[in-house]
């Protein structure tokens, strides 16, 4: 490559100059104007919440005096707490766009000046924070790894998966005196031609490059340190070599064939070795149950509701039928939000939750227009228990019918970018 020969033009996220020995630099930008709205819009609704969460039971409680409304006191530091998060969130966010990393690739060597990602647990940035500068020369350059980082994740109710935006990541492994280091290089987009620019110097520089899907990179958030992706690229069995051939969009299709054919053959190798181990991975997490456990208390929320609306002559005392309603709804809630691994003894989790719930009720219940709701309600749970399998059968083919539709492998879920994406 001769100097002098790359054109002079401005790429979204990246800069291409002429100046002698200059290959390219490639300085992160925020996102666009529709997102940076959108997040203060969910930023200002989130503080909104917040607060509702921790003055609206105190209010409830001092009106009504009843003591259903005590169950709405976790509420109150709760919600104190989520304002204060959300707001001290969206100060972070304000940091971030102001301090964005530049990479700057040369044709002796790499310039980077990285500033610190707030997002990290127990990272406190400074009202002096300075940028890490590193240099490193091209020859001590050992692996280029090409990848995915996650720009940002979507979840929307018309999709069983969610939806994620990915740029690429280029992940180069160097030498330091000795040690092995990482730098991690992200993109803005897959149609930022800057990448092109650094896979095909690298190529022609004899760097080997390889290539993984795998996530471990967020423009979003923080989950791993350039330490632990280079513990998990020297410990990963599923890297594929890559010759650059027609650019990263084109490349990226075969590459993307290539590892999932050998990601298949190495979950299977690993499940033949211990049958359990797939269903372990399809599992869902402690921290998963425990939010579903407070299904059932925002069920009895509903009937203190349903009393309210009886009291203010809205609906009739006993109505089993909008108790009913109120059962199978939450009902499709929570086979939704399980839906990743959905197994028919859940439909009995549920359906005996329901009842345990429908009994609390009862117990504190004073006769008259509270004991009759909470009847309606008991009967309303006895009612669902031999419909239990409705709910759990509407969801399991819908979310059946979308990962086909998605063309997605329900064993691969979470293992790499969505490459179709961004």
């Amino acid at each position: 490559m001769q100097e002098g020969e790359l054109p002079s033009k401005c790429l979204r996220g990246t800069t291409l100059l002429t100046r002698p020995g200059l290959i390219h630099t490639n300085a992160l930008t925020p996102p666009d104007l529709f997102w940076r709205i959108a997040g203060v819009i969910f930023l200002t609704v989130g503080v909104l919440i917040g607060v509702a969460f921790a003055v609206g039971p105190l209010v409830l409680l001092a009106v009504y005096r009843n003591p259903w409304l005590l169950l709405l006191l976790p509420l109150v530091p709760a919600g104190a707490w989520m304002a204060v998060k959300v707001f001290k969130h969206g100060q972070t966010l304000r940091w971030h766009y102001a301090h964005l990393s530049e990479f700057t690739l040369h044709e002796d060597r790499i310039e980077a000046v990285e500033w610190r990602t707030p997002f990290m647990k127990g990272v406190q940035i400074r009202a002096d924070e300075a940028p890490r500068e590193r240099t490193i020369p091209l020859n001590a350059v050992t692996s280029v790894v090409a990848s995915f980082a996650i720009v940002r994740r979507t979840t929307t109710p018309r999709h069983a998966i969610p939806i994620i935006e990915t740029a690429p990541v280029l992940y180069i492994r160097y030498d330091d005196d000795g040690r092995q280091e990482l730098l991690s290089v992200p993109f803005s987009s897959h149609k930022d031609e800057g990448v092109d620019r650094w896979l095909g110097y690298f190529a022609g520089a004899g760097i080997p490059l390889f290539y993984t899907p795998r996530t471990l990179f967020r423009h979003d958030t923080q989950i791993l340190t350039d330490a632990d992706r280079l513990k998990h690229l020297n410990a990963a069995a599923d890297l594929i070599p890559y010759t650059f051939a027609e650019g990263w969009l084109a490349d990226e299709h075969e590459l993307g064939t290539q590892w999932r054919a050998l990601d298949t053959a190495i979950r299977h190798e690993e499940e033949a070795r211990d049958p359990e181990l797939k269903d372990k991975r399809a599992r869902h997490s402690g921290r998963t149950w425990i939010s579903m456990a407070l299904i059932f208390v925002w069920l009895m929320i509903a009937v203190f509701f349903q009393q309210l609306a009886a009291q203010w002559g809205y609906l009739e005392p006993f109505n089993p039928l909008v108790s009913f309603l109120c059962v199978l709804a939450f009902g499709f809630a929570f086979f939704h939000r399980l839906r990743s691994y959905l197994r028919w003894p859940y439909m009995f989790i549920y359906s005996g939750g329901v009842l345990l719930s429908a009994i609390a009720a009862l117990i504190p219940s004073r006769p008259g227009l509270e004991l009759e709701v909470s009847e309606s309600f008991f009967i309303a749970a006895l009612i669902y228990l031999p419909l239990c399998w409705v709910p759990y059968v509407v969801v399991k083919a819908a979310t059946k019918k979308l990962r086909e539709r998605d063309g997605k492998s329900p064993e691969l879920l979470g293992s790499f970018g969505d490459s179709a994406a961004g």
